[in-house]
């Protein structure tokens, strides 16, 4: 029977170095060819989603984190903040000058501080790779006074915060009824840097809006994370993969482990689950 088959990137198909697998692209065009349909499912906003990924040919994407869905170039369902609820967030990071970028379906926003201090802090995780730092804030604009135009942005999705003096727990709380806080899935990191979603909205989210949309089923899932951002998305699905690069607490919400991103986890996952040769 053909499934429905999801995957995050940034841990799980894309490296933190900015390398893709040779060996997962030959995974994913196998699983079609046996009739199966595959899925970015990432919280990176769509426009933050590189070409040599679209390039190969998914089905559909479930991007920012559950809030955007598509099907075949098909718009299939979209989240965005309310104006108010935009408006809360951004004077919360202005009050405590917290480092921050707004993810919009059609561009990435920040202030010029930020994008300066967060390509400082990519850059020291990704000495080696700098062609990586330009693929990652490419086409990033700037705003120095985004609170002030909070209701430009009518297509918001989510955000992403970095480097913070508040504690996790206490952004968490604080937010916790309009908005859901998970820390980053980037490597090296800790409490202080994390991803700020809508309420409820979620990469499980996301993919019952596929399901929905193609009459389909939960249990015909299978999906492959790493990080923090998918929890929800391994739950939901009938078969959750973790990476063997994956976090602890990941691999044991999972129902299997591969291999590490490396080691061709995708491509030796997918094989033992039998959905390639």
């Amino acid at each position: 029977m053909s499934k429905l088959l999801f995957f995050d990137i940034d841990g799980t198909l894309i490296n933190f170095d900015g390398e893709l697998p040779q060996s997962a692209v030959k995974a994913l065009k196998a699983a079609q060819a046996n009739g199966h349909k595959i899925f970015i499912c990432t919280g990176r906003s769509k426009c933050q989603i590189e070409e040599r990924l679209l390039d190969i040919g998914f089905d559909g994407i479930v991007a920012a984190a559950g809030a955007y869905t598509e099907y075949h170039g098909n718009v299939v369902h979209t989240e965005y903040m309310k104006p108010s609820t935009l408006k809360k967030l951004l004077d919360f990071f202005d009050k405590n000058n917290m480092v921050y970028m707004l993810q919009c379906s059609d561009k990435i926003i920040s202030s010029t501080e930020s994008l300066e201090v967060m390509r400082r802090t990519f850059m020291e995780k990704l000495k080696t790779k700098p062609k990586s730092i330009d693929k990652i804030f490419a086409g990033q604009l700037e705003d120095n006074d985004l609170s002030s135009h909070y209701d430009v942005y009518d297509n918001a999705e989510k955000a992403c915060y970095y480097l913070a003096d508040i504690p996790f727990d206490e952004i968490e709380q604080t937010l916790a009824d309009d908005f859901d806080v998970t820390a980053t899935s980037f490597k090296d990191s800790n409490d202080s840097s994390g991803e700020i979603s809508q309420k409820d909205v979620t990469k499980a989210y996301g993919m019952q809006k596929i399901i929905d949309y193609l009459d389909s089923s939960a249990e015909n899932t299978v999906a492959f994370g790493d990080g923090p951002n998918d929890f929800e998305m391994l739950e939901f699905a009938n078969i959750g993969v973790a990476m063997g690069n994956a976090s602890p607490e990941l691999k044991k919400k999972a129902d299997m482990v591969t291999t590490k991103i490396t080691e061709d986890g995708i491509y030796n996952g997918m094989k033992e689950l039998g959905l390639i040769g």
